[in-house]
């Protein structure tokens, strides 16, 4: 395996282990804190006035996750909630 194509599979591995224990503490802070309707309904019809890059820098998420979000095809872990929902307040 060459080098760099080595050195971007470490950092995506360091990444969702990153993600995942990010998870994990927020599920112990908050536990029975997940709605999907609510986020369905609120947040998501909200997102479409917004660009991919203004979800993204909002949340800390890829482009190609605020997509599938603002679609209504991904709900993403509650931690990024608020966030979303400062970004959709009127």
């Amino acid at each position: 395996m060459p080098k760099s194509r080595r050195e971007r599979r470490l950092r995506a591995i360091e990444a969702a282990r990153k993600a995942l224990a990010a998870q994990a503490g927020w599920a112990r802070e908050h536990p029975d804190q997940r709605d999907d309707a609510w986020f369905k309904r609120e947040i998501v019809p909200k997102l479409d006035a917004f660009t991919l890059r203004e979800i993204g820098k909002a949340t800390g998420l890829s482009l190609a996750a605020c997509s599938r979000i603002r679609a209504g095809a991904k709900v993403p872990h509650p931690r990024h909630w608020d966030a979303l929902q400062k970004l959709v307040a009127p």
